[in-house]
């Protein structure tokens, strides 16, 4: 056991930037004592115990538990266990299995259910156990705490979930397209041992180039085998068993479906949903709240906030959703394309519009619910290539709030059954910068298809409803109101193929024409807006 103060060097600017960002005043110093916890089937995960230097008589604000496959050096241990520790709590940080030198093989969402019960039972046969605990963690991390909560222990007071799913398995293919974030994250899981044994950063480890590769091959299943040596099996299972299910963000939709039903089971529960990508929601700018929260429920302080419920769209006087009057915008046909295009003027009164999507050059990525480098983005792009439609409103005459799920409705075809809708909505400022809200996709395979067509196209104008991912959002007088509609969106899901074949298998790829019909409003945007 060693007893250390603030780190030196690139952590210690890291610790001064974080301790800005916290505003919590003075530091204490805190001792790390590594541990060894036995699971039920032999093998053995390893641990790092921090307890801080109080006065003589003081004891910790609390115990908090943190389970994760990030490794317990660098900024994960900084930012999951030594910012708390610094701040008068202890915490136990354990690795899961096959990650930083625990035993036993990693497999996502395999072994946590169990393992966290196990460190739990370890954890009161100690004498350092004060006798209750939480939990705390963001993404994979918080997913352990949903694994534990499962069975939830009679001393566990509380629960800090960042930007984290209940069902690790919908992650892989959402709405029936994998994202190839699944490959980049299992990547970076599979590299930690060897990032460990050399005594560097995970960076160091990491190549770019060959994941960015990895990314960009047909198929991906070969080429994500070759990336992963002989490690991350379980991802590579994840790409043989398509299903059509799955968030259509990531995390987001589940996190509201978890909150509801928590709620309605009475428990006492706080959401916090904000503009943030995942990677911000799970970074330092958080933790002013999450050290309030736990300060309240914890350490049993009454200072500070705890967090916000989520009850903008509900009555002060309980917890029933009010109805929300909708908005409902007709898709009119596109009525200005790139002057580079043959088809660049179109009839007002055209009955329907088209596209076709190459899945050989997909459509990007410009923003959105990406693992990493997405968000809010200018999307105004899009507004001038040929492979998506693009349905813009006149300028608003009066603000318009936005609360919840936007529908979009498509008199919908296809030449082939086998594709991919990808849907947005965005919103053009007065300077005619677009950028956007929300989104959606669904993967068509057999959608709308008939029985007994054996791979015919899907019928012209098939009636298809996609819930974009909830959002509260203004739209301002003056802006406008923009539907983005195309075939895919790459890198972020893996293009579908237009074959039929499994899209991570798939080893030749054709192009699909998409129509839409315009005609009787028929095709049309409903909005759930605040009265």
């Amino acid at each position: 056991m060693a007893s250390q103060g603030p780190p030196q060097g690139l952590e210690a600017r890291e610790r001064a930037t974080l301790a800005k960002v916290l505003s919590q005043g003075d530091e204490n110093a805190f001792s790390v004592s590594e541990h060894r916890i036995p699971m039920a089937d032999g093998i053995e995960l390893r641990a790092n115990l921090y307890q801080p230097d109080l006065p003589a008589g003081s004891k910790p604000r609390g115990l908090l538990y943190v389970h994760s496959p990030y490794g317990r050096t660098g900024i994960m241990a900084l930012v999951n266990s030594e910012c708390f520790a610094s701040r008068g709590y202890a915490v136990l940080l354990v690795s899961c299995r096959g990650t930083d030198g625990s035993g036993g093989t990693f497999v996502a969402a395999m072994h946590e259910q169990a393992d966290t019960q196990a460190v739990v039972r370890w954890m009161r046969a100690q004498p350092w156990y004060p006798g209750t605990f939480a939990t705390f963690g963001p993404s994979y991390l918080g997913y352990t705490q949903w694994a534990l909560l499962r069975d939830p222990p009679a001393d566990l007071v509380a629960s800090v979930i960042l930007c984290a799913v209940y069902d690790h398995a919908r992650l892989a293919w959402m709405n029936g397209a994998y994202r190839t974030d699944r490959v980049v994250w299992s990547y970076f899981v599979s590299r930690q041992d060897a990032a460990a044994s050399s005594g560097g950063s995970l960076a160091s480890v990491i190549d770019p180039v060959k994941l960015n590769a990895a990314v960009q091959a047909t198929p991906l299943y070969d080429a994500a085998a070759d990336l992963f040596e002989g490690k991350a099996s379980y991802q590579l299972d994840f790409m043989k068993k398509p299903n059509v299910d799955g968030a259509a963000a990531f995390a987001q939709r589940l996190t509201l479906a978890t909150y509801a039903r928590v709620r309605d089971r009475g428990m006492p529960v706080y959401l916090t949903v904000g503009p943030w990508t995942h990677t911000e929601a799970c970074g330092a700018s958080e933790l002013p709240e999450v050290f309030a929260f736990l300060d309240k429920h914890v350490a049993g302080r009454t200072v500070g906030t705890t967090g916000t419920t989520m009850e903008s769209t509900s009555d002060n006087n309980n917890n029933d959703y009010r109805p929300l009057p909708v908005n409902v915008a007709h898709l009119l046909p596109p009525r200005r394309r790139d002057a580079r295009r043959a088809d660049a003027a179109r009839a007002a009164d055209a009955p329907s519009a088209s596209f076709t999507y190459d899945p050989n050059n997909p459509t990007p990525s410009l923003g959105g619910p990406l693992l990493a480098g997405g968000g809010r983005a200018d999307d105004s792009a899009y507004a001038s290539r040929a492979d998506v439609l693009v349905y813009t409103s006149a300028p608003l005459e009066a603000d318009l709030a936005l609360m919840g799920p936007p529908v979009v409705h498509l008199a919908h075809a296809t030449d082939v059954p086998h594709a991919d809708l990808w849907v947005r909505l965005s919103e053009v400022g007065t300077d005619g910068v677009s950028h956007n809200l929300t989104e959606g996709w669904q993967a068509l395979d057999g959608v709308g298809v008939a029985a007994g067509d054996g791979g015919a196209a899907r019928p012209d104008g098939a009636p298809f409803s996609l819930a974009l991912v909830d959002r509260a959002h203004v739209f301002q007088k003056g802006t406008r109101i923009r539907v983005i509609v195309a075939g895919g969106s790459f890198p972020m899901l893996v293009p579908n193929p237009g074959t039929g074949v499994n899209r991570t298998l798939a080893r030749e790829r054709k192009a699909v024409t998409h129509i839409v019909q315009h005609g009787n409003g028929i095709s049309k945007l409903v909005l759930p807006c605040l009265a």
